[in-house]
């Protein structure tokens, strides 16, 4: 009988942790899906964060135990991200702008978590060497939204279209997205923005595509599965890698970080999907007036969570 209890003491206790790490999920999920909003951040701010990545990265040697380790912040991720993903559709069709100044202040408010991280350098060359990652980093992510307005690349048609470059597209998008998850500050939604997917791939997750439209859901499941390859793939190799990054060449990449940041900003405000809008002389201008006033409360909101996490690291 003692050994009966002992059993049912240690299931309940299994069943309890489950239930917790659930619970954790759920916020993981949406701050997985919120542009601007850094998964990595809110899992240190649950005590979690350390747990997920060494399960990650030890899942080719330990696969059993990492799986069910994981399995509990999985579910509550999916059960979060989908229930935020419902949200940001309907509030990017009623209000596109409103909702991009909602993620621009989300941004802007994360700032101050990876500038904490930037080294000055010791001389001029060293300086140099340091600004240089960060000014790339800017470009490219700036160019990415730019170059889509200016030359008006539909990510949405070229899926529909069955463009070859969209599908390694897709994957590389998925592989950037859910590997800059594990980074605290950075948000891998953010760059599937920046890169033109963010919104397209919403629709198709949420079964609004053209492909369910004209009854191609194959290409709607093969294009979520290159997408869910890309973050395995991206998962896997950023926990080892920006170990790596980190421990050898922290201050180059938080500069790099800093650059792209700085860059999905511009992306974000200038891109294929939302420049139409402001060509629009008919659009409403209570749109432009609520995403101004929810870029500052964006900010400020993150910015606050920010210096909670900072006080809880010093505790």
């Amino acid at each position: 009988m003692r050994g009966v209890s002992l059993i049912y003491l240690y299931m309940e206790n299994k069943k309890d942790n489950f239930i917790k790490d659930s619970l954790k999920g759920l916020p993981l999920g949406v701050s997985a899906a919120v542009p601007g909003v850094s998964a990595g951040t809110i899992a240190i701010i649950e005590k979690c964060y350390d747990r997920i990545i060494s399960s990650i990265a030890d899942i080719r040697k330990n696969f059993k135990q990492s799986f069910f380790s994981l399995l509990p912040f999985l579910l509550g991720y999916a059960v979060g991200g989908l229930a935020a993903l419902l949200g940001i559709k309907w509030g990017y069709n009623a209000a596109p702008f409103a909702v991009t100044g909602l993620f621009g202040g989300f941004i802007l408010g994360s700032l101050p978590s990876v500038f904490v991280e930037l080294k000055k350098g010791k001389d001029a060359k060293e300086k140099i060497q340091l600004f240089i990652p960060l000014i790339i980093s800017f470009v490219v992510a700036s160019a990415l939204g730019i170059l889509s307005a200016l030359f008006e690349i539909d990510f949405t048609s070229s899926l529909a279209n069955h463009d070859w470059w969209i599908y390694p597209y897709v994957f590389l998008a998925g592989a950037i997205g859910a590997g800059s998850c594990l980074v605290p500050g950075v948000s891998g939604s953010m760059f599937l923005m920046v890169m033109g997917l963010y919104i397209p791939l919403l629709d198709i997750s949420l079964g609004d595509h053209a492909f369910y439209k004209t009854g191609d859901w194959l290409s709607g499941i093969i294009t979520l599965l290159l997408l869910l390859a890309g973050a395995i793939c991206g998962l896997v190799v950023a926990s080892k890698g920006m170990k790596v990054l980190l421990e050898k060449h922290r201050d180059g990449t938080y500069y790099s970080i800093f650059g792209l940041i700085l860059g999905s900003l511009v992306s974000m405000f200038i891109n294929s999907k939302i420049f139409p809008v402001y060509m629009d002389a008919s659009h409403p201008i209570w749109d432009y007036i609520v995403g101004a006033a929810l870029l500052v409360g964006g900010a400020v909101l993150t910015f606050v969570m920010y210096k909670v996490l900072s006080k809880k690291k010093e505790a």
